[in-house]
């Protein structure tokens, strides 16, 4: 496993109808809205110290292309030394390079994959280390379809296939816990980092700073990162004491 050497802190910018927002375990009926302009939003949390961003396109995600493209390049544009990451309705080779052209660190897909496994083998293999798989679970199962259905595999089988064809990072997120201020499956990351080669990005209830003190034990077992949301935007955690925490 190639471990890194920092363990990132991403905010999250969670993009629907062009606006900030939080939805409640993925449900787009529960909907916060948090501000009208996520140029400025990225802006806060650079501001605050942040080097990270976790970009979510929901639109994109419902749709299955991307619906808010030109907002995060814009964002890309304004702050061109912020490493970001973009999720969200990338289910194709196009979009995936639409996004790399636009000098996005990284790419996130995760619903083309869990339904077509066979599709990471015709990604490029020049920037198959600039892709990240989205690893949902709900109910014990992988969600797809913007987390609103379920696959037929279940998260070891998934991640299996990942190994096999040297996927270089995921995004684990248990989806009843995102969005609720409840806390993170802590046991379910160490159960994954356990049987997984892959680093392994954070996400879903994240709510304190006693969570990143948790995950930050988990760096040398493949943890490479930690996405926080709603807890930021309501003021639970401090993001320059969890970019402190994750740093040291």
């Amino acid at each position: 496993m190639v471990l890194y050497k920092d363990m990132k802190i991403f905010p999250a910018i969670d993009l629907k109808d062009g606006k900030c927002v939080r939805l409640n375990k993925g449900d787009y009926k529960q909907v916060t809205h948090y501000s009208d302009n996520p140029l400025e939003m990225a802006e806060t949390w650079i501001s605050q110290g942040a080097n990270n961003l976790h970009i979510v396109d929901l639109d994109g995600a419902k749709a299955g292309k991307p619906i808010n493209f030109t907002i995060i390049e814009s964002i890309r544009k304004e702050f061109p030394n912020l490493f970001i990451q973009v999720g969200g309705g990338i289910r194709n080779q196009e979009n995936i390079n639409r996004y790399i052209n636009a000098k996005i660190d990284k790419v996130i897909i995760g619903t083309k994959v869990v339904t077509d496994p066979e599709f990471i083998k015709k990604i490029d293999t020049k920037i198959l280390n600039r892709i990240v798989v989205d690893v949902a679970v709900k109910d014990e199962m992988l969600a797809v379809q913007g987390w609103n259905e379920s696959s037929s595999y279940n998260i070891k089988e998934f991640i299996s296939i990942l190994n096999q064809n040297n996927i270089s990072e995921i995004v684990f997120t248990d989806v009843s816990k995102d969005g609720m201020l409840q806390g993170i499956n802590l046991e379910k990351i160490k159960e994954i980092l356990g049987f997984s080669n892959i680093p392994l990005i954070a996400s879903g209830g994240i709510t304190s700073i006693k969570d990143i003190e948790n995950l930050k034990k988990l760096k040398d077992k493949g943890l490479s990162g930690i996405i926080i949301g709603k807890a930021l935007y309501e003021n639970k955690i401090s993001l320059p004491e969890a970019i402190k925490i994750a740093e040291n």
